[in-house]
């Protein structure tokens, strides 16, 4: 039985695809964006996230943990997040915390068969049906292209609309299972990797590529969706190659994605620095040179 791996799941979302959509939010990436704003989907479980503001000190997950991932001193929680084995002890032990939804501390993944999840997904589908659909996103869901085209099979089964976020940085061996099935591409354009703001040849050619398999395989829109991250994305270079791969490709649904300001969310949940910090002034800026070169 096929089995799935997902990390979150927003029940009605106006911004992922058209109309209100389910988004199922899977786990696992393949790349290392120096701006992701969720950087426990990358790996391919995800690591202990812990929220002090949501602490009791009640000092228990130090009492039930033998690995030594939790200290308390002078009223601070610290967490040595590379000690963790994941065994979920500390969430037990917790008051305000579940295994179901994220309290002071949680390990979001969730490894489900699919056929179950589609159980738990279809009433909040059945009510969507007229006027949106169901997007899978990620990390990057392309990675689990088996189990996803059996979920995204069952969706289509049942008059779904499917949709499916990716970066189109993936072996189109990925991609073919899905293509009878999928609806709409979301395709997040990425063309550089970490902090480096260059665009690299190998992940435009791979980009290329998938955008040349789905418009062969024909039946599904496409829409852009393009992060704008100052000093990073924001190059008249970059943003014009990529205006240029929308135009080849006949692309004419474009949103610009500025930067997230949460976006240091989850790196602190971590204990990480983030690569890349959110400023408001640089972020509009960068948003609106972006809007010009588009419109």
């Amino acid at each position: 039985m096929n089995s799935i791996r997902y990390f979150n799941i927003t029940w009605a979302s106006k911004y992922d695809g058209p109309g209100n959509r389910v988004v199922v939010f899977l786990q696992g990436c393949n790349l290392s964006c120096s701006w992701c704003h969720s950087p426990h989907s990358q790996v391919a479980s995800s690591p202990l996230l812990f929220f002090p503001n949501l602490c009791t000190q009640c000092e228990r997950c130090a009492v039930v943990c033998k690995q030594g991932v939790h200290h308390f001193a002078n009223g601070i929680h610290s967490v040595v997040h590379a000690l963790c084995v994941k065994c979920g002890s500390c969430i037990d032990a917790c008051p305000v915390s579940s295994v179901h939804k994220a309290g002071a501390l949680y390990l979001p993944t969730r490894e489900v068969e699919v056929t179950q999840l589609f159980r738990e997904l279809e009433p909040q589908l059945k009510l969507l049906q007229n006027n949106g659909g169901i997007t899978f996103s990620g990390g990057e869901p392309l990675l689990q292209s088996k189990a996803l085209a059996e979920l995204a099979r069952l969706c289509k089964a049942n008059g779904y609309h499917v949709a499916i976020e990716t970066s189109g940085v993936v072996d189109t061996l990925n991609l073919e299972p899905l293509l009878p099935y999928v609806d709409c591409w979301l395709v997040g354009f990425r063309l550089l990797q970490g902090y480096s703001n260059g665009i690299v040849p190998a992940m435009e050619v791979v980009v290329r590529r998938f955008l040349e398999t789905v418009r062969h395989a024909g039946g599904s829109s496409i829409i852009a969706r393009i992060p704008i991250i100052p000093n990073v994305t924001d190059s008249m270079e970059y943003l014009e190659q990529v205006r240029l791969l929308t135009k080849e490709f006949y692309i004419d649904t474009i949103e610009l994605l500025p930067h997230n300001p949460e976006s240091n969310h989850y790196y602190r949940a971590l204990g990480l620095t983030p690569l890349v910090t959110y400023n408001k002034e640089q972020s509009e800026a960068a948003y609106q040179n972006a809007n010009r070169i588009f419109t």
